[in-house]
């Protein structure tokens, strides 16, 4: 966040421009755009210009009590409300299989695409079926929106997306 470089006018403040995050997987000025110039005008980034590992690095040197605490993966503005929840109240349920992407078996049932990222690992493991489990573990390689299935493999290879 900084002041916008061209001159002001006496009496006036000059215009805050958002950036992006220097740490493209901590960056959120996707929701911080919604911010108008007054709200801006009071905000303050006194680590945004340092990437997520540095803020670590900085923590652990300081001996902050926070240093150890593991990256939270919900949505902030969701407070106690659990993201399935959340996206339930807002998509209801659409089922479809989950695919095994190496050899089309279906492995499991899940409740709707919208549930699940490729890439994603974590949660998968709940909406397929107890035996496939045991061969994981299970990332996300595609979705198939007009078929409703969710592609997985259990060999985490840029090969796997490209098969599924």
């Amino acid at each position: 966040l900084e002041d916008e470089p061209r001159e002001s006018s006496p009496g006036t403040t000059r215009a805050k421009r958002l950036f992006r995050a220097p740490d493209p997987v901590k960056d959120q000025s996707y929701f911080l755009c919604a911010l108008t110039q007054k709200q801006l005008s009071k905000v303050l980034f006194p680590i945004g210009q340092y990437k997520k590992s540095e803020v670590r690095q900085l923590a652990s040197e300081f001996n902050l009590p926070n240093r150890n605490r593991p990256d939270s993966q919900g949505l902030c503005f969701l407070g106690k409300v659990k993201f399935d929840e959340f996206l339930s109240s807002y998509l209801g349920s659409r089922p479809g299989d989950v695919v095994d992407a190496m050899n089309g078996e279906v492995i499991g049932k899940h409740n709707g695409l919208w549930y699940h990222t490729v890439g994603q690992r974590k949660g998968i493991g709940k909406v397929m079926f107890p035996l496939a489990t045991a061969h994981g573990p299970w990332y996300v390689v595609a979705k198939d929106q007009s078929k409703d299935v969710v592609y997985v493999s259990n060999r985490y290879d840029e090969d796997d997306f490209a098969k599924a």
